[in-house]
């Protein structure tokens, strides 16, 4: 299950790409992202897998916060 709970992404200088959201997606689930250039769903795929953090909020992915996983192996 990947669980989205009040994320917000800001770029400095940028009003909130993604403000506020809320998501619930269940094993099995098929969703689609739509919605016009600079709506924010390249940011929230980035989000999903730890290309970028959040500004605020917490990301859930099988149960396992993604703020909390170790960047081991990520650095040089």
């Amino acid at each position: 299950m990947i669980q989205l709970f009040h994320v917000k992404k800001i770029y400095p200088g940028d009003p909130p790409v993604l403000d506020d959201i809320t998501l619930r997606v269940h094993k099995g689930e098929f969703i689609w992202l739509t919605g016009p250039s600079g709506a924010g769903k390249s940011t929230l795929l980035r989000l999903l897998f730890c290309a970028e953090q959040p500004t605020s909020g917490q990301i859930l992915i099988g149960g396992k916060n993604l703020g909390r996983l170790s960047q081991a192996g990520t650095s040089a």
